[in-house]
């Protein structure tokens, strides 16, 4: 049998520790998801190798740091323990057993050598916090919170206690409880980096950003290496508009994590929306794909990054995709319409345009283009309805009027030119130039055609002037 004495408390500070984070990662938690310990072997108790007991070791807090100083398994300080035989284990013994069997996900064990050391002395604030640990772990939500309470009870001033009620509370979206908790936790210790990131995820969740930074920075200068502070203050940095230090504390997050994906899709971000680096934003979307293939977002902010930078091929690979993985992501149609006009796949441009169209109705290119798309198909009866229908939300004597009655009747393109240079928004007559050269190009007027897409191609923000971009140059790799 192995006797403990009140040595053990340095090995139940470090197993509570571990336990709460493990009981946490399945909760929608700011700083709490994949620091859970993790055992090494998935066999039984009886198939693990017994290891080896230090012979000057007397007490369980001994053996135990020297198995984790050798292993940093749980399951090995476990199989020790059971090794001495169970059933004379003492008090102590049978406490950090307990701890043990949950960490191993033995929860009915767990259950049972705690339920048997609360039979003993009820007051045990420790053994019904634990307790608490392996209800939520087994999703008995009643009985983990009737057995928080007890430990509360029973000790007032136990922080994991409150800080594990406020995170519960923040999964539940009830703000004000998980503040009161998560408060009360940081009174009894006011550097817990899991309370402070909790409690500033909570300020952040009631739009007081300007509250959730000092805590996240006083969670940092309490743990440098605490990897989901740094992401979260990087998050409310980016929303308060200091994007140097939301991106210096994903460098030094990424040093620490190289294999997590979403940290370099988050720097991307920053990359892309803030500082136009293409670059960066691209080599970072990329390690994303290489670690996660299946990355749905890498994929969306790949295909717009390729789009933006007019390498069309490529961006169209990246829609296509995305598509494939969820085929209602809208935001897909019009460029894969834009994509299949550009390489001259008309039914499929006309297919995808109606489909953008339908999902956003006011914007006129998109029926416009589904117009054209028909009409380059050989559908002439249906494009002519598209373009009737076109014509119709417009008021007559528009620019955009005139440019789509020249598309329909394809006659005299003089009404059309003479409202294009009148025309004041230059946004606007840049882009219905497009559908003039489009129209010059189907009735062989190529002249005509190679004007206009020279006069818009440099241009960049609108379909139209990829179009046009693309008709002179092609859609690169």
């Amino acid at each position: 049998m192995l006797l403990i004495r009140k040595k053990f408390m340095a090995v139940f500070i470090l197993l509570t520790a571990l336990f709460f984070t493990a009981c946490t990662t399945d909760m929608e938690t700011p700083g709490i998801g994949e620091n859970g310990v993790k055992s090494s072997s998935a066999e039984s108790p009886s198939e693990i190798e017994r290891p080896e007991v230090p012979e000057d070791a007397d007490n369980a807090a001994e053996v135990l740091n020297e198995l984790y100083a050798r292993s940093e398994d749980s399951g090995d300080a476990l199989a020790a323990l059971e090794s001495a035989g169970v059933e004379e284990m003492d008090d102590e013994s049978r406490f950090v057993y307990a701890v043990l069997l949950r960490n191993e996900g033995r929860l009915d064990d767990s259950r049972e050598q705690l339920e048997q050391l609360l039979s003993d002395d009820p007051t045990g604030a420790a053994a019904w916090f634990n307790l608490a640990l392996v209800e939520h772990a087994a999703g008995n939500g009643q009985a983990r919170d009737e057995a928080l309470d007890a430990a509360i009870e029973a000790d007032d001033t136990m922080a994991d206690a409150y800080a594990l009620k406020g995170n519960l509370a923040i999964a539940a979206s009830d703000w004000k409880r998980a503040e009161a908790n998560l408060k009360r936790a940081l009174e009894i210790e006011p550097e817990s980096t899991e309370s402070l990131v909790g409690l500033a995820w909570v300020m952040a969740k009631t739009e007081r950003l300007d509250g959730a930074l000092p805590l996240l920075n006083r969670a940092v200068e309490a743990d440098p290496d605490f990897i989901y502070a740094r992401v979260d203050r990087s998050r409310i940095n980016v929303a308060l508009n200091n994007y140097n230090d939301a991106e210096e504390d994903l460098d030094y997050v990424i040093e620490l994590e190289p294999d997590i994906p979403w940290h370099y899709l988050d720097r991307a971000r920053i990359r892309l929306r803030h500082f136009k680096d293409y670059d960066g934003a691209r080599e970072d979307l990329e390690t994303v794909e290489h670690l996660d293939p299946d990355n749905f977002f890498a994929l969306v902010y790949l295909a717009g990054l390729h789009d933006e930078e007019r390498r069309f091929a490529l961006s169209r690979s990246y829609y296509n995709r995305v598509v494939e993985m969820r085929s209602d992501y809208v935001w897909a149609y019009m460029p894969l319409g834009k994509f299949a006009w550009m390489a001259g796949e008309f039914d499929k441009a006309a297919t995808w345009f109606a489909k953008a169209s339908a999902e956003d109705p006011g914007e006129f290119s998109l029926t416009l283009m589904t117009a054209f798309s028909l009409l380059r198909a050989g559908n002439s009866r249906e494009a002519n309805k598209m373009f009737s229908e076109t014509l119709r939300s417009f008021e007559q004597g528009e620019t955009a009027y005139e440019v789509v009655r020249f598309c329909m009747e394809r006659s005299s393109d003089f009404y059309a030119i003479n409202a294009l240079n009148k025309e004041p928004n230059e946004t606007l007559r840049e882009r219905l130039w497009y559908y003039m050269g489009a129209m010059y190009e189907i009735e062989g007027n190529q002249a005509g055609s190679r004007a206009v897409f020279d006069r818009i191609a440099e241009r960049q923000g609108s379909m139209e002037y990829d179009l046009a971009y693309a008709s002179l140059n092609g859609m690169g790799d």
